[in-house]
């Protein structure tokens, strides 16, 4: 069980080639999540060094990680929401991150870049990074429909109680 138990700040992903855009969604909930194309190998050694946990869909890469001592989660390859499900359930069995806090939005992480938000206004962000600007709008109408589908899945799946 991994020490960082109870909470979702300090948990890192390393997502390969395949899930660009599940980059994003980590990073609109909060999550430091890099996205990478590289080889297999350095994908591997990254998420190890960096203590990262691995997003993949490449068994054979899932497998080499676990061998190695790393985490990695195999993500499906199709469906933004089994995705999200699936990152969901893992966090709660190996971290003890409830499905409600990991799919709570958190306006801390830019999710074009990774980097840190400044709070401008009550409703408006800033990436210090690259200077991307957010604000609550009706494009967080849609961010809600996929969060409330993904909450659907997590319920209706065997073995997950109502939290």
């Amino acid at each position: 069980m991994s020490s960082r138990r109870g909470g979702w700040k300090g948990l890192r992903f390393l997502a390969d080639s395949m899930h660009g855009e599940l980059s994003r969604w980590l990073r609109m909930l909060g999550y430091d999540t890099v996205y990478s194309s590289t080889a297999d190998n350095e994908l591997l050694n990254r998420a190890l060094s960096e203590g990262r946990i691995l997003l993949t869909s490449d068994k054979e890469l899932h497998r080499r990680t676990l061998v190695k001592g790393g985490e990695s989660i195999l993500i499906p390859l199709k469906g933004t929401e089994d995705k999200l499900a699936a990152i969901a359930n893992y966090l709660r069995s190996r971290h003890g991150v409830s499905h409600r806090e990991f799919l709570k939005v958190k306006a801390v992480r830019c999710s074009l870049c990774n980097g840190p938000l400044e709070r401008r206004t009550r409703n408006r962000w800033r990436c210090r990074d690259c200077r991307q600007e957010y604000w609550v709008g009706g494009h967080w109408r849609n961010i809600s429909k996929t969060l409330v589908t993904v909450e659907s899945l997590l319920a209706s799946a065997p073995g997950n109680e109502k939290e």
